[in-house]
């Protein structure tokens, strides 16, 4: 791809092409153009207005470039860099017949981040790529993105001059203060809490709409110098972004939050600097693994309570219950690291009673009430209401019971009222799992088992169902901001329906959703799921419930 001037480009949006049915043409109605790009007279009101008036570089790794004429057929093509890489040529041929008056040549490079044209809405469809591997002093050459739009012409012309303009946007992050230790990075994700990458519309008025963008970029680094990437012009005022370095020994996690005003601008390298210091490995306040069984437990153990979903972690004392919190916790595959203060931490003690423990919270101890209201307390003593019981389910999940506290006396979650506080029976509240502070070394961030597999479909107990391409009919579309994904198998008449999904989320949050799996007359499954996003790869996403069930969507 094109190596880049660190000169200001002003923002421009994005552009692809698609295939359309080729159909039979009287050889006359097919022209054969020569494209030059990058010489000093390729200006045109366009670039000044839009583009910029910047050069590009190309180099010997540019192959293809992806032409299409007006909003027909889109044609791949060869590029013929020059020695000194200033200047570049290419041409391809073009059914004029398909197209009418005035003729505009758009084009995008390389020819393999192009996805789709929409003639109806005037919008082009490129990939800004979520895996990339940077150089040690540039962004990955794959991963920039170049877009080119001529003038307009009256007549077909011979030779057309295209001023290509830099796409995508770039950062330059300096570590600072990064003590590794003995461990060995391998990979950096930056998660941000705007999409950047993945599929966006272009349109020509101007305006930059999700396709399927995401929100997570993988840089495959060791983390030892400066890290590099591309991303998509968007403004980051105010928003946060996560910063994680997997070794071999645990991982490194970092919050910030830009500040008001900052941008990334196509053609612009934003440089800013990450402050490392006083993280450790397994991310600073360590890594809470999780607990399947009483073994796993001893006396002095600090330990954070989720609810079975894993998408509401215990918090702080709120009346005659405790906070359900969605923030404050992240999820790295089946391992929970803190960021602030909000999730409650706890120490485990022997409770009053003999095979009991007690919670105790900085606050004081967990406990039930005598009372036949659903409450749950922070008291200061020990007693029999604090001392409870742990029963471990098949999956992790745990039955945490005050035996001796009356009836009012199972600590659950209530996803009604979002809350934790203790029931008579759990009908309709959640039972909890335990998660505990000492997890360590590369197995606290290996991912979920799900991510093992990549075709779009589901990995659910009694309806599994794998995508193929070609025999498979796959529909996405969009209800108030809500994916609905559909798969169809005529041959068998089988269809699969997954609803309510919010393209927004990013890696590690929560999503709900329908799944409605049937097969002609039959329905075979028919339930909602709580699943957390454990993986993004542009418009791809990974939902699981961290022991390989799940779905793989395409935003």
């Amino acid at each position: 791809m094109k190596r880049f001037y660190l000169a200001a480009l002003a923002s421009l949006a994005l552009f692809s092409g698609c295939q359309n049915a080729e159909r039979e043409v009287p050889l006359t109605s097919v022209k054969t153009v020569r494209f030059l790009a990058g010489t000093a007279d390729t200006r045109t009101a366009f670039d000044e207005a839009v583009n910029g008036v910047y050069q590009t570089r190309w180099t010997a790794n540019d192959s293809d470039v992806l032409l299409s004429l007006n909003y027909g057929k889109a044609e791949s093509s060869a590029v013929t860099p020059s020695a000194d890489g200033v200047t570049a040529s290419f041409e391809a041929s073009f059914d004029a017949s398909a197209a009418t008056s005035p003729y505009t040549f758009y084009a995008v490079s390389p020819a393999s981040a192009a996805r789709a044209i929409s003639p109806s809405r005037h919008a082009w469809s490129v990939s800004v790529a979520a895996e990339q591997k940077p150089l040690a002093t540039s962004v990955d050459e794959a991963a920039q993105l170049l877009v080119a739009k001529s003038a307009a012409s009256t007549a077909l012309p011979d030779e057309v001059n295209l001023h290509f303009a830099h796409l995508t946007a770039y950062g330059r992050i300096a570590l600072k203060n990064l003590e590794l230790g003995d461990a060995v990075a391998y990979r950096v994700e930056l998660v941000f809490s705007t999409p950047v990458v993945g599929e966006w519309y272009w349109s020509e008025d101007g305006s930059l709409t999700s396709n399927g963008a995401s929100h997570t970029i993988t840089l495959d680094t060791d983390a030892s110098g400066d890290l590099w990437f591309a991303c998509a012009p968007v403004d980051v005022s105010g928003k946060r972004m996560e910063l994680t370095i997997f070794t071999d020994l645990g991982i490194l996690t970092k919050e910030i939050t830009f500040p008001e005003g900052r941008k990334f601008t196509s053609g612009k390298v934003a440089r800013f600097s990450v402050d490392m210091a006083g993280i450790e490995l397994d991310g600073g306040a360590g890594a809470f693994v999780p607990v399947t069984s009483e073994e796993d437990l001893s006396v002095g153990s600090e330990v954070i309570l989720l609810n079975a979903s894993r998408d509401r972690a215990m918090g702080a004392q709120n009346g005659n219950y405790r906070n359900a919190e969605t923030t404050g916790f992240t999820l790295h595959g089946k391992h929970v690291t803190l960021r602030g203060e909000t999730v409650a931490v706890l120490t485990l003690e022997a409770g009053a009673d003999a095979g009991t423990w007690s919670f105790k919270a900085a606050d004081g101890y967990l406990a039930a009430t005598s009372g036949s209201s659903n409450y749950m307390l922070t008291q200061a003593d020990k007693d029999k209401y604090a001392s409870w019981t742990l029963t471990f389910g098949s999956e992790g999940e745990v039955d945490i019971k005050a035996p001796d506290a009356g009836t009012r006396n199972l600590m659950r979650y209530n996803p009604e009222y979002p809350r934790f506080s203790c029931y008579k029976s759990s009908t309709k509240a959640e039972l909890l799992r335990i998660y505990r502070k000492g997890g360590g070394s590369g197995e606290s961030v290996v991912d979920d088992p799900l991510t093992a597999s990549s075709a779009y479909g589901s990995y659910l107990t009694g309806a599994a169902w794998t995508y193929v391409k070609g025999v498979d009919q796959m529909v996405r579309s969009y209800s108030d901001g809500k994916l609905e994904f559909v798969l169809l198998k005529a041959s068998t008449k089988e269809q699969l329906v997954v609803s309510g999904y919010d393209p927004s989320l990013a890696k590690g949050r929560a999503a709900n959703v329908s799944v409605r799996y049937r097969k002609g007359k039959d329905v075979l499954l028919q339930k909602e799921y709580t699943l957390t996003v454990v993986k993004e790869d542009g418009p791809k996403v990974w939902l699981g419930d961290g022991s390989g069930q799940g779905l793989i969507l395409k935003k």
